[in-house]
């Protein structure tokens, strides 16, 4: 049995919000669900092109200006908030953890250990890096909170994701700056 194409309704979501392109969906996770779901670039088009299939979206094109290429702008169809809505109302699937970084510091007793080393400190740097960003956009999301409306309310529940993301990057930046210490023995080159 294939596996439900989940994306689709990332995608759904950001377009219930208001319509946009591939590259505006694109920005637009970039810098809000990011944290939590990962939507591949590559990715985004085909499952735009389902939701069209489907009937889930609708595709409008708009011309551009001369010498750029005409811009895609999908918009959710009634069908779609339908679709959305049900499976908002599903239980999640379990969460399918794959850190490839853990699985290198499982396997690390056969790798070189300063390349180990240099691994869990740029880790630990970009989770540092992703939490200042959280702690950015923290800053505008209460904002919106604090204002109140519709805004508020959505800005209420993505505060919640947010959390999410700070304790995931926190956690993590720690858990990297405690092996480094932890394996410091354990990593001396191999006799």
């Amino acid at each position: 049995m294939p596996k439900e194409n989940r994306s689709k309704y990332a995608i759904l979501g950001m377009l219930a919000d208001c319509p946009m392109s591939g590259y505006d969906i694109r920005k637009h996770a970039a810098h809000s669900v990011s944290h939590f779901w990962k939507e591949d670039y590559g990715h985004i088009y085909p499952t735009l092109k389902l939701l069209v299939d489907e009937g889930l979206a609708t595709r409008v094109e708009e011309p551009a200006s001369p010498g750029k290429p005409s811009r895609h702008v999908y918009t959710v169809t009634e069908e779609g908030r339908d679709a959305l809505a049900a499976w908002l109302e599903e239980m999640p699937n379990p969460p399918n953890l794959r850190v490839e970084l853990l699985l290198k510091v499982f396997f690390g007793s056969m790798a070189e250990p300063e390349r180990l080393a240099l691994m869990l400190e740029a880790q630990a740097k970009a989770c540092e890096t992703s939490l200042k960003q959280l702690e950015e956009t923290e800053v505008f999301l209460r904002q919106a909170f604090v204002n109140g409306g519709e805004e508020g309310r959505a800005a209420r529940f993505q505060l919640a994701t947010l959390d999410y993301g700070k304790s995931y990057y926190e956690t993590f930046a720690a858990w990297c700056r405690r092996s480094l210490e932890s394996l410091g023995a354990a990593a001396l080159p191999r006799a």
